[in-house]
């Protein structure tokens, strides 16, 4: 019985304690420590505010302490001249930053390329966020992402809301297949095969949209292209398939009903362009959109 009483007296609480998020009360402080019966019931009557933000501090005065725990007849415990409250916080590391970053690079470069390294240049480093929060997107700053040195926007979401977001700069080493014109093509020439070959070169020495799989063989080009010039999704027009003077159906789709009639392709156009068609009933001209060869869709 004399040293349980003597263990009561000696709970003393600690200088400075991690706590979790929401409202704390002076039971949050004594933590695994507590030997009093009582006491730490009463204490949880002693409300101290919400918890400082993740990884931030709020100090509380001893006097003012002591004050509120004899309004609410705690004794036993012996309290400090200061408290340092620190809100709870995970880590997101450099290493898990630079992890993401990768993830997202060989993700868009695809099968053809090789990320050889991704190291941290400006603003990679460690900081704290609350419990839970996760890196939820990776998303390039500048239009290319594969230059040798690239930046980014990345978002840290905890239950699906927005923390904070980061912009950590990197520098990139890496390889992919591209598409390198053998001779000049003229442009509204179609590319065949025969008209480039596929090398492997550094991606800093790579145009954005000339990365990932795009249709070469079968284009049309959009401009001259040059020998040695790697083509690009820019340099590219898809082949009409709508042809000016050409008989095309003109569909007419509202909710669950299609109407479709004949009509007069006025231009060339490929899948996906909007061009001008007559209707060969009613002798009106109409906008409509290619959706396929020889088919025309008319939205009301």
């Amino acid at each position: 019985m004399i040293t349980s009483l003597v263990l009561t007296a000696l709970v003393i609480l600690p200088t400075r304690i991690e706590v979790a998020e929401g409202k704390i009360t002076a039971a949050d402080l004594v933590g695994e420590s507590a030997v009093t019966l009582g006491d730490v019931e009463r204490m949880r009557e002693v409300g101290l505010g919400k918890a400082p933000a993740a990884g931030q501090m709020r100090r509380i005065g001893g006097p003012y302490l002591r004050r509120l725990l004899r309004a609410a007849k705690v004794s036993g415990v012996r309290v400090p001249a200061q408290i340092e409250l620190i809100g709870r916080a995970d880590i997101i590391t450099a290493e898990q930053q630079l992890k993401a970053i990768r993830a997202y690079l060989k993700k868009r470069l695809g099968a053809k390329g090789q990320i050889e390294q991704v190291r941290a240049f400006q603003n990679v480093t460690e900081f704290k966020v609350p419990p839970g929060s996760k890196i939820a997107s990776v998303l390039p700053v500048s239009a290319n992402p594969f230059t040798a040195r690239s930046s980014f926007k990345m978002e840290i979401r905890r239950r699906g809301r927005l923390v904070m977001r980061r912009y950590p700069q990197v520098t990139i080493q890496g390889k992919a297949q591209v598409r390198v014109a053998r001779q000049t093509i003229s442009a509204r020439r179609p590319i065949t095969e025969a008209d480039f070959t596929v090398e492997t070169l550094e991606l800093s020495r790579i145009p954005a949209r000339s990365l990932g799989r795009f249709q070469v063989a079968g284009m049309l080009a959009g401009r001259r292209i040059a020998v040695g010039r790697v083509v690009s999704r820019n340099d590219l027009k898809s082949p009409p398939v709508v042809h000016r003077g050409q008989r095309v159906r003109i569909e007419l789709r509202q909710a669950s009903v299609s109407v479709s009639t004949t009509g007069e392709a006025l231009a060339d156009a490929a899948i996906g362009q909007r061009v001008s068609v007559r209707n060969l009933a009613s002798g009106r001209r109409l906008q409509a959109w290619v959706r396929g060869p020889g088919l025309v869709e008319v939205t009301p």
